[in-house]
C-alpha cells in the first residue's frame, strides 16, 4: 500500500513533525492530487496543518477548470484554499528567460509567501509532489547538458524548506492509485507537447528506456541518483576541509577578494581541487551559474604560469597569480587607495626645525606624521625604533627636498652588506627580491630625496639614512592608521 510506503519515507527523511505548517504546492495533476491525499492521510498519524497553493499560470484557457477542481477537494477535506494567477508567458518576455523558469519562479515565490503569512511562526514546509520519474528527467536533463556530481544527484528528498514525500513513488504506482481508488484528477495539455526539454525527455528517452531497454530503468536511475548524491555528499566533507585550509579572505592594496593558496594546486587530488576553485569562484562572483569545468582549468593553468599573469572569468572577476598563489577578486569592486604626492617645503622644514610636526595626508584611512628631535644616544642606540609604523632617519643626511609620493623610475635605495658596505639596489629589484605583487607596487607609499628612497612605508628604510652615534637631528616618520587613530 503507497500510504504505508509514502508514511516511512517521510519518516525516513525526517520531512514532518508535529504541528508543521505544510504549504502543498496542488496542481491539480496526478502528482499534486495524490500529494495532497498522502498529506491528509500522513494527518492521521502526524498532527499537521496544510495550506493548498495552486497557481494558475494563464497560459492554457482551460487552466481554470483546474482551479476550480482542486478548490473542490480542498472543500471536501476542509483544507485552506488559495490562488495564485499570474501571466507567465508575459512575465518569461519581460525577464527574457523561459516560460519554465519564470513558472517555476512564480510557484516557489507563492509558496514562500504562504509560508510567511500563516506559518511563519510555526516550523514551516513547502510540499511538491516530485516523484521518482521527476527525479530521473532531472538527472538525464544535467547528464544531457553537462554537470557535476552534484546535478547526477537529481531531486533531493529534502532541500532547506521543502519536502517531497512522493519521491518514493514511479509515476505509474501514482496513476495506478487515484485511477483504483476513483479519484480524478486534471490532465495539463502543454504536458503532452514536445515544447520544452523535460517533456522530450520524458516522452522519448525515458519511455523508451523502460519500454525497450528495462521496464526497472525508472527504479535503477533512481538508485543511481542516491549513489551520486552519497558520493558528492563525502566528497563535499572533503571540499570544505580543504576551502577552509587553502582559500582565505584577503585584502590586497584595497581590494578584498579570496586567495587560493599555491599548495591547493599541488598537494590535492584534481577532483577535490576543482571543486574548491568552483567554490571560490562562486563566493566571488556570488552565482555559480555560467561557471564550468573550463574556467576551472583555466585556473589550474593559471597556477603555473609566472606571477602577475591574470584571466578574466564570467561575472568581471579577475584571478591573479601572486608569489603564494591565486588571488581572486571582482574588476568592479577594485578601488585601490592611491597615495596623494606631497613634497615638502622650506617653509616645512622650517616648522620641523621650530619642533612643530606637519601631518602628510596619505589615502583616506593613512596619516604621516614628521617631526625633527634631537639626538641625545651618547653612544648607545638600543633606544631606536624598531617598530613597523615609526622609523628614524639621520636628518643631517638629507640635502633635498623631502618627496612622500609613490615608485618612479630610477627609484633605489641602500642596503647593509655582509662585509660592511652599503650596496645601492633599484626598487624594482627590491620588490621582485622581497615578492612583492606587482599590482601593489603602484600604490605603495615612499618617502624620498629624489630618486633615493628613504623609506618604504610599512617596510624597510635606506642604510644610508640609518641613525648613528654621531646622529645629531633624527627625523622621526609616523604612520598614523586614521581608523583607529593609534600609532604603531
Amino acid at each position: 500500500m503507497i500510504q504505508r510506503k509514502v508514511l516511512e519515507y517521510v519518516k525516513t527523511f525526517h520531512m514532518l513533525e508535529k504541528e508543521d505548517y505544510v504549504v502543498a504546492g496542488v496542481s491539480g495533476g496526478a502528482d499534486s492530487v495524490c500529494l495532497l491525499f498522502m498529506l491528509c492521510e500522513l494527518k492521521k498519524e502526524i498532527p499537521i496543518e496544510i495550506h493548498v497553493v495552486h497557481v494558475n499560470h494563464m497560459i492554457r484557457e482551460d487552466a481554470g477548470a483546474d482551479a476550480a477542481y482542486v478548490e473542490t477537494l480542498c472543500e471536501r477535506f476542509n483544507i485552506p484554499f488559495s490562488l495564485v494567477e499570474c501571466d507567465v508567458g508575459a512575465l518569461a518576455k519581460k525577464q527574457h528567460i523561459s516560460t519554465e523558469e519564470a513558472g517555476r519562479n512564480v510557484r516557489y515565490e507563492a509558496f514562500n509567501r504562504m509560508l510567511t503569512l500563516h506559518g511563519n511562526q510555526r516550523n514551516g514546509k513547502i510540499a511538491i509532489a516530485h516523484n521518482k520519474n521527476d527525479c530521473c528527467e532531472t538527472f538525464l536533463f544535467h547528464l544531457f547538458r553537462g554537470s557535476s556530481l552534484k546535478g547526477l544527484s537529481g531531486i533531493q528528498p529534502v532541500q532547506n524548506r521543502i519536502i517531497r514525500p512522493l519521491l518514493c513513488l514511479e509515476r505509474c504506482e501514482i496513476e495506478e492509485f487515484l485511477d483504483k481508488n476513483g479519484i480524478k484528477y486534471c490532465i495539463d495539455s502543454t504536458n503532452l507537447e514536445d515544447n520544452y526539454t523535460r517533456n522530450k525527455i520524458r516522452h522519448h528517452i525515458l519511455k523508451t528506456a523502460v519500454q525497450e531497454i528495462n521496464t526497472a530503468a525508472v527504479s535503477h536511475i533512481y538508485e543511481a541518483c542516491r549513489k551520486a548524491d552519497e558520493a558528492y555528499l563525502f566528497m563535499d566533507d572533503m571540499v570544505k576541509n580543504a576551502y577552509t585550509a587553502y582559500v582565505s579572505e584577503q585584502e590586497q592594496n584595497g581590494i578584498f577578494g579570496l586567495h587560493i593558496a599555491r599548495e591547493c594546486f599541488g598537494v590535492l587530488h584534481p577532483t577535490i581541487q576543482g571543486y574548491v576553485i568552483i567554490k571560490a569562484l562562486e563566493a566571488v562572483a556570488g552565482s555559480r551559474k555560467d561557471l564550468s569545468a573550463v574556467h576551472i582549468e583555466q585556473m589550474k593553468q593559471l597556477s603555473d604560469r609566472q606571477c602577475g599573469r591574470e584571466i578574466n572569468l564570467p561575472y568581471q572577476i579577475c584571478a591573479r597569480r601572486d608569489y603564494t598563489g591565486v588571488f581572486v577578486y571582482k574588476v568592479n569592486e577594485c578601488r585601490p587607495k592611491q597615495v596623494r604626492e606631497y613634497i615638502v617645503s622650506d617653509a616645512d622644514r622650517e616648522c620641523l626645525l621650530c619642533g612643530e610636526c606637519i601631518e602628510v595626508q596619505l589615502d583616506n584611512e593613512k596619516i604621516l606624521k614628521l617631526s625633527i628631535k634631537k639626538a641625545d644616544f651618547k653612544d648607545n642606540t638600543k633606544n631606536i625604533p624598531q617598530k613597523k609604523y615609526t622609523k628614524w632617519l639621520d636628518y643631517d643626511k638629507i640635502k633635498n627636498s623631502i618627496v612622500i609620493r609613490t615608485r618612479k623610475a630610477g627609484d633605489y635605495l641602500t642596503i647593509d652588506m655582509p662585509d660592511g658596505q652599503i650596496h645601492k639596489k633599484t626598487l624594482k629589484s627590491y620588490f621582485i627580491d622581497s615578492k612583492v605583487p606587482k599590482q601593489q607596487r603602484d600604490v605603495i607609499c615612499l618617502v624620498a630625496e629624489k630618486s633615493h628612497v628613504l623609506w618604504i612605508v610599512e617596510g624597510r628604510i635606506s642604510s644610508f639614512y640609518k641613525v648613528s652615534g654621531d646622529t645629531k637631528q633624527i627625523l622621526e616618520l609616523c604612520l598614523i592608521r586614521e581608523s583607529k587613530k593609534q600609532k604603531g
